[in-house]
């Protein structure tokens, strides 16, 4: 054992934890740890805010699984990157947040950037510690770093006095790795027992399934059982497989999701949190007696829907566990018909083509939106990413992108950010560079992080970002002519994208005439790539009429696309601020 400073034990921590990238914003109190992390392996992001920083890490976990790592100062480094911690948690995204204060000043008040961050932070993360001595800090952060992942993923902070990061101290071992308890074997049993019982079985299957998409296929095959993810999981059992039952739950899918739960003998929920949106405000209806409910956080279970099973366990150990009793399970009878489960499949694909009138692309080939995003998902390879940010884009994506493969898709989804969708690509690009990364964001959501793309080209990524552009802000517009007739404030003052483009150094080019050859050139780009496509007025567009009350669906606009019918035939003008 050494003596080291605390910046350099801090470094030699995460090394050992297995981090390899650090997102985050250099201040003041925080340079002894930027010297540290300058001769460390790890390497280092700057992000161009802490915002922007906080979405990368979420990025970067959604696309890999492992802890983002985030850094900055106390204040207004904290108030920065509080609504991207605040994303995080309601993500299930673990990220390991340091924040480097300002010195205690015993006797003194009115302290610089001192704010009570832990009652600010308290309800946004698992769980917050303090660190004020470098003996402290390696302990803490390695508690820290496994409690971001451990249960239900989260972000997790760890307040740490400046003077900490100068202080000397040994560098002893590091404690061991948790590992997630074992699935309870009569627990088990019973659910192997409830399966041999029920004819038909449908899956219901959240994000803590993802790091077992692999068993969760093996499950679902062996039981013939139609599967049903929610937005976080989807691509976990890839949609093209005939037991995935794309629903997204958009518009006419939920009565979809019902009318399969009614005919279900037992619907078997895994690592979903049965919350607002996963459940398109609680429309899902699903009797106790039907439900087995299990999760890695005992806060889930029963929460929304009660259960009459409901097992505290990782997925991962509890899907292995039943893929024990194969020889059992394969000796029951599926209900299910293959054409049962090809019609179900049938009619979701239906459900999310007819919620509503869409925005053409004027002069393009083709000219629905919907072609547009089959020629993208023709160019993509199904092991990539494709990141949103909070809005129009992110309904018209979910509805007709075809996710393919495990963490294929990742949205803002439970907090709903803007802003999210450029930085979260940086973060899944970093974590997997072999995966292609594409951003897909509104004009408005690019107008509020578009200087984040100087990041990607300082750190020599290949990205691509599709900016959807009509000049206002989409889905807000929509709901106010749906409920009001007009618009107001919703107009967005946007740069000529080409000129951004270039000001960058990214390649630029418009879905146009020649947009097929635009899609694949940008894909196969070495460097930073802006596709601009141009989106004309939904109420203009074939199949609008009028309507003058909104629905509830409508008033979800987070999660639906029922909001683009419009009251008048008239396009409505926006009168601006």
């Amino acid at each position: 054992m050494r003596a080291m400073i605390g910046s350099d034990i801090l470094c030699a921590t995460l090394e050992e934890l297995g981090v390899r990238h650090v997102f985050g914003v250099p201040g003041s109190p925080n340079i002894p740890l930027l010297e540290s992390l300058r001769r460390s392996r790890l390497q280092t992001v700057i992000n161009t805010s802490e915002l922007e920083a906080s979405f990368a890490a979420n990025g970067y976990f959604r696309a890999s699984g492992q802890t983002g790592v985030l850094t900055t100062i106390a204040g207004p480094g904290f108030t920065y990157a509080l609504s991207g911690i605040a994303e995080a948690r309601l993500d299930s995204a673990g990220i390991l947040y340091i924040v480097v204060g300002r010195d205690d000043l015993p006797g003194r008040a009115f302290l610089a950037q001192r704010i009570d961050q832990a009652t600010m932070v308290g309800p946004v993360a698992k769980r917050v510690y303090f660190v004020n001595s470098a003996e402290k800090l390696r302990s803490t952060v390695a508690e820290a770093f496994l409690h971001a992942r451990s249960g239900e993923p989260g972000p997790v902070m760890v307040e740490v006095a400046a003077r900490a990061l100068k202080e000397r101290a040994t560098l002893g071992p590091l404690s061991s790795r948790r590992e997630p308890c074992p699935p309870d074997a009569e627990r088990v049993e019973e659910i192997v027992q409830r399966l041999l019982k029920a004819a038909r079985v449908l899956l219901y299957v959240g994000q803590g399934t993802v790091p077992a998409a692999a068993e969760l296929m093996e499950l679902a095959t062996l039981l013939q059982a139609p599967v049903v993810t929610t937005i976080s999981a989807r691509g976990v059992l890839p949609e093209d497989h005939a037991l995935c039952l794309p629903l997204d739950f958009q518009g006419p899918a939920t009565p979809i999701m019902n009318k399969l739960v009614e005919s279900s003998d037992l619907v078997l929920a895994l690592g979903c949190k049965m919350s607002q949106i996963g459940t398109h405000w609680f429309g899902l209806r699903i009797p106790p007696e039907k439900l087995i409910h299990v999760d890695a956080s005992a806060e889930t279970l029963g929460a929304n829907y009660p259960a009459s099973c409901a097992v505290l366990a990782d997925v991962s150990g509890l899907l292995k566990s039943l893929l024990g009793a194969r020889s059992r399970l394969e000796t029951r009878h599926p209900g299910w018909q293959p054409a049962q489960i090809e019609e179900a499949r049938v009619s979701s694909m239906k459900a999310l083509e007819s919620t509503g009138p869409e925005p053409m692309i004027p002069g393009a080939t083709p000219t629905r939106v919907s072609g547009f995003f089959q020629l993208l998902r023709a160019y993509m390879p199904r092991e990539s990413f494709l990141t949103t940010d909070a809005g129009l884009h992110e309904v018209l994506a979910r509805r007709h992108f075809q996710v393919l493969a495990p963490r294929g898709l990742i949205v803002p989804s439970d907090f709903q950010s803007m802003g999210f969708g450029v930085a979260a690509a940086i973060g899944a690009k970093l974590a997997c560079p072999d995966r292609m990364s594409v951003a897909l964001v509104g004009d408005g959501g690019l107008v509020m992080s578009g200087m984040e793309l100087l990041t990607a080209i300082r750190e020599q990524l290949a990205l691509t970002v599709i900016v959807f552009s009509d000049g206002h802000l989409g889905l807000i517009r929509a709901q106010q002519i749906s409920e009001y007739g007009h618009a107001y404030g919703t107009r967005v003052q946007c740069p000529d994208w080409e000129l951004f483009a270039r000001s960058l150094g990214a390649e630029y080019a418009r879905f146009d005439g020649k947009a097929i050859e635009a899609i694949p050139t940008l894909l196969g780009s070495s460097g930073v790539s802006i596709l601009e496509v141009p989106l004309g007025d939904p109420a203009s567009a074939p199949g609008a009429h009028l309507r003058r009350r909104v629905s509830r669906a409508a008033k979800a606009f987070l999660t639906t696309g029922l909001v683009l019918r419009s009251r008048s035939a008239r396009p409505s003008r926006d009168s601006g601020w």
